[in-house]
């Protein structure tokens, strides 16, 4: 199956390689590798709020989004408002000449938009999301694993739910694909 790197990765490197060191603390976000595969895609970001089930890894730092129709992956609230403070702190920095400043905006703003997306799939093409050893299972249609490769923070994201929180999803996402059938 081909795998596709998400856009995010990349954004989230060039992020760390072009905002200056200052402007992320020892509790920043970071973005180790993101990767799904087909049938899984790049999508809108979901409000929470519209959610049947949402919930959040421990660290706070990604969501896991259960709707009517998809199951999708995203950076957390939290982290997407902390991520635009520190864009906001660092487009206005005024150290920078303004070739500087109108690079740095351009630079941010692409990656502030490509981080207010999710990795969402289908449920019709998920077979089953099981909690296993700790860790959030999703088997496709044609049986291969989903949301295998997202990493956030240091935490493989799969495996950073609380357990109460990830069988409560596991028991939605059954209670949603049963009535698809």
């Amino acid at each position: 199956m081909k795998s596709t790197a998400l856009v995010i990765a990349v954004s989230a490197v060039l992020a760390v390689q072009c905002v200056p060191a200052h402007a992320c603390d020892n509790n920043s976000f970071t973005l180790r590798r993101a990767s799904f595969s087909s049938p899984a895609r790049l999508a809108d970001r979901y409000d929470t709020r519209d959610a049947r089930v949402a919930i959040t890894t421990e660290n706070g730092q990604a969501t896991l989004i259960l709707t009517e129709d998809v199951v999708a992956a995203q950076l957390s609230d939290r982290v997407l408002s902390k991520i635009d403070r520190k864009l906001r702190r660092e487009r206005h920095d005024d150290d920078d000449n303004v070739l500087a400043r109108t690079i740095k905006t351009a630079v941010l703003s692409s990656v502030r938009s490509v981080l207010d997306h999710s990795a969402e799939c289908s449920i019709s093409d998920i077979r089953d999301v099981e909690y296993r050893r700790g860790r959030l299972v999703f088997t496709t249609e044609d049986g291969d694993r989903l949301f295998e490769d997202i990493e956030v923070g240091d935490e493989d994201m799969m495996e950073g739910f609380s357990e109460s929180d990830a069988r409560a999803f596991v028991r939605e996402f059954h209670r949603m694909k049963s009535r698809i059938r």
